[in-house]
């Protein structure tokens, strides 16, 4: 994930004909050994969003920080050309600061250009990976999410009836998506970055 490319925003209108009526498509397991970033939907969108379309689909926000972030941020290289062309190379007129919008129990991140999922509580959201039709949400079971992610590891973790499970979102990385379940139930989805 950590290249020199940059993330592509499209505005383009989706293709998809809502006059057409298709079949549920059964889930199948996930057994990659990565969830790439444009393979996920929150709420059925992209987790990384132009400031536009953002506003269109959060008009209202619970609350919004703005905030140093001193070990960088996945901005530095998601949307890398426009932060260099923006605050110079290497970024060196970038005072580190990121915006975080609170929206309905989820958290969004913007460097005042694209918006990127953070995290959210599964009671409010759903998660979604388009290539395995699997959708998670409060609903989820452990052992539902043991079936349809096999080769997963579940992690403790040091809260009571807590644990946890981890996705890379590249093959060789330590960023991941982190999923949390509480007393056997989706609880919360994160995406974390290793940065400091």
């Amino acid at each position: 994930m950590k290249s020199n490319s940059s993330v592509q925003i499209s505005s383009e209108k989706d293709s998809l004909n809502t006059n057409h009526i298709s079949k549920k498509i059964s889930p199948s397991p996930f057994t990659d050994d990565h969830l790439a970033l444009e393979n996920v939907l929150v709420n059925g969108n992209d987790i990384i969003l132009s400031k536009a379309k953002f506003g269109k689909i959060y008009p209202k926000h619970d609350s919004v920080k703005t905030e140093l972030w001193e070990c960088g941020s996945a901005f530095d290289w998601l949307d890398k050309e426009w932060m260099e062309k923006t605050y110079g190379k290497d970024l060196v007129n970038f005072d580190g600061k990121i915006t975080t919008f609170y929206v309905n129990h989820a958290e969004f991140n913007s460097d005042n250009h694209i918006i990127l999922f953070s995290q959210a509580q599964a009671d409010k959201n759903d998660f979604e990976i388009k290539s395995h039709h699997i959708t998670l949400n409060k609903n989820t079971t452990i052992n539902k999410f043991q079936k349809l992610f096999p080769k997963l590891k579940k992690d403790e973790t040091d809260q009571k009836n807590v644990v946890s499970f981890r996705i890379p979102v590249a093959k060789d990385g330590e960023d991941s998506f982190i999923f949390y379940f509480k007393d056997g139930k989706l609880e919360s989805f994160y995406l974390w970055w290793l940065l400091c």
